[in-house]
């Protein structure tokens, strides 16, 4: 009789906890309702027979919102973690674009145009990239072209008459008929293109750049001589020619 009393006493305890139970398991999440649990070691069984109800439901309860969080939190870090990789490459990306475009600090400017006959007499061009430009009978008189770019460009007939060209690069440009009278070519870059000029008089070619052989032949050109109007320098002695 006393065991049977006290196992209908544990039963009505144990229906008195059902509600609490219930709603406990309602509070957690769907997503989070099936999982299986975690395996405990025996002796981590052994004593949470020991704990109160209300103690293990409130344990449950806690395990469960840490692991959300935490769950969230890694999420979070690893989504900042891909916008910053992100924007990093597209800042690597931008800046090599960038760089790309930035030639002789004046980015595309004229590259591969076709100015050919227009005038740019009188101008500020300093910097300017003209690679690959076709400029027949083109005007670039008396303008500051210093450290121009016209690599590889078409230049037949165009007028650089008392321009200033410092520095200004004609590798595998196209030179024929060129006017480089009274021009100040200190430091340019030439190829055997500049015996097709048809004038050097009176220009400063101090330090210019060009093959051995070119410089043969334009020193024994009528009109490799003059003074430059701009520097005051005679353009045989800027030549260097004997």
């Amino acid at each position: 009789l006393p065991l049977f009393k006290s196992r209908q006493l544990n039963l009505c305890t144990m229906k008195s906890f059902l509600p609490i139970l219930t709603a406990a398991a309602a509070s957690i999440p769907f997503s989070h309702a099936f999982h299986a649990p975690a395996r405990q070691s025996k002796h981590h069984a052994t004593n949470a027979q020991h704990q109160p109800v209300s103690r293990i439901v409130s344990t449950a309860l806690f395990s469960e919102n840490d692991e959300i969080t935490s769950s969230l939190s890694s999420s979070t870090t690893k989504l900042e973690k891909s916008i910053a990789s992100s924007l990093i490459g597209a800042s690597i990306l931008l800046g090599a674009a960038t760089s790309a475009f930035a030639v002789s600090g004046g980015g595309l400017d004229y590259a591969g145009l076709d100015i050919s006959g227009q005038d740019y007499s009188n101008g500020n061009y300093k910097g300017k990239d003209f690679t690959q430009v076709l400029a027949k009978a083109t005007n670039f008189a008396k303008s500051n072209l210093q450290g121009c770019r016209f690599y590889n460009s078409f230049l037949t007939n165009a007028n650089y008459e008392g321009a200033d060209i410092r520095g200004v690069s004609f590798e595998r440009a196209g030179l024929e008929g060129v006017n480089f009278k009274n021009a100040v070519a200190g430091g340019a870059y030439f190829d055997q293109s500049l015996s097709d000029v048809a004038s050097i008089e009176g220009g400063d070619f101090t330090d210019a750049q060009m093959p051995d052989k070119t410089l043969l032949v334009i020193c024994e050109r009528e009109d490799a001589k003059g003074t430059n109007p701009t520097t005051g320098v005679d353009t045989r002695d800027s030549l260097m020619c004997l």
